[in-house]
């Protein structure tokens, strides 16, 4: 659970309310499509065979 200090925190490194809530925003839709997915039977993501991108780990 997200209390009042987690959100001093974020704005003592800088972010400001609409930036809190956009990526809280973004988070929870997330949440809930990989939810969805998954409760659907989809196959999770997977990251293509030789990618050099940092979710990868050859970043």
């Amino acid at each position: 659970m997200v209390g009042k200090e987690d959100m001093e925190k974020l704005k003592e490194a800088g972010w400001d309310e609409k930036a809190i809530w956009e990526i809280a925003a973004l988070v929870s839709f997330f949440n809930f499509s990989g939810r969805l997915e998954a409760a659907s039977g989809l196959p999770p993501d997977e990251i293509p065979e030789g990618a050099k991108i940092a979710e990868a780990g050859d970043g």
